[in-house]
């Protein structure tokens, strides 16, 4: 099997009037923006110029689809969109940046995992809270969501949160979309205190200068926990759906560089100036759990699980080891 990927990242955008040049690329952290790696684009200035059309940017996972059709080539239920800033996002040497990439499935009605840089650039308040629900428009309208609405003890949990996306309305509305949005159960897991809540609280503290790369992502079959508790998969009434999947664990794929500060792309870092883990939090874990270690697996234990590849563009990411004090 072949996959298609480009072997950079290529820019990420800034409205930031006056910052330095290092924050107008994530994955450039601090020196190149990867132009060495990827080429000269058609427009000779290194930077392609379809990027909604590419797979290789160091947070994805390994995405199947040779023909380029956007769906998966060995499973036609998974659909992929990636999400490109649109209305001006872009930095002043013109260019479009990636907002995150999304695995949505039509089974589940539901998304499977969401892939995005963390920086804190994508942060700069800007702008509001959109609240701009609605069809993702480069996934088939007929398997997500029919609205808003909630049901079954869940709310509306984010894969990428609102307030990890605050530079612009537009890069905010994106977010808003069905396919980024999951069932997560609202009186203990998504919710002020939740076992969720508090991963996110927890995630937010990791962003680095030189850009977390993330997979938030969701577990469908039975889970059990290092605790030894289990949730089973059941499905709901969601979206003004009936059919959709409730997850039973939602998980954090994370990978960046050790210092935090390394001035240098993560496909260009050796193992031992990377680090990278997964917490794995079941859907029903009690209302005020906190991130602790046994809540952490390699991301070699986490594929074995899911069955998905991660971050396979960063040649060097230690994949089957984990040191806990590196993350909490």
């Amino acid at each position: 099997m072949k996959f298609r990927y480009i072997l950079a990242a290529f820019a990420a955008f800034s409205l930031i009037s006056g910052c330095d040049d290092s924050l107008m690329d994530p994955d450039r952290n601090g020196q190149t923006d990867g132009r060495e790696e990827s080429g000269n684009g058609e427009n000779g200035s290194g930077v392609e110029e379809n990027p909604e059309e590419k797979y290789g940017w160091f947070e994805l996972p390994a995405i199947p689809d040779e023909d380029g059709d956007r769906i998966d080539d060995n499973d036609p239920t998974l659909y992929y969109a990636y999400h490109i800033c649109a209305g001006g996002e872009k930095d002043d040497k013109g260019r479009k940046a990636r907002n995150y990439t999304v695995c949505y499935s039509a089974e589940h009605h539901c998304p499977v995992w969401v892939a995005a840089p963390r920086h804190a650039m994508y942060e700069e308040k800007n702008t509001e809270r959109t609240d701009a629900y609605g069809k993702d428009p480069d996934i088939p309208a007929d398997i997500q969501y029919h609205s808003k609405s909630t049901g079954d003890g869940c709310n509306k949990g984010h894969m990428l949160g609102s307030r990890e996306r605050l530079s612009s309305k537009a890069t905010n509305r994106q977010v808003f979309y069905y396919t980024n949005i999951a069932p997560q159960l609202s009186s203990t897991f998504n919710t002020g205190g939740g076992a969720w809540n508090n991963l996110e609280d927890h995630i937010d503290g990791l962003v680095c200068r030189d850009t977390l790369y993330e997979v938030v992502g969701c577990h469908f079959d039975k889970f059990t926990d290092a605790y030894g508790k289990s949730t089973d998969p059941v499905t709901i009434s969601f979206g003004g759906r009936n059919d959709v999947s409730r997850p039973t664990m939602f998980y954090y794929a994370l990978l960046r560089t050790k210092s935090g500060n390394l001035n240098k792309p993560v496909s260009q870092c050796t193992a031992d100036e990377l680090q990278c883990v997964a917490f794995c939090i079941r859907h029903t874990m009690e209302k005020g759990h906190e991130p602790q270690a046994k809540d952490m697996i390699s991301i070699t234990d986490l594929e074995k699980l899911t069955g998905f590849s991660y971050f396979t563009n960063v040649p060097n990411a230690p994949k089957d080891r984990f040191d806990p004090s590196d993350w909490l």
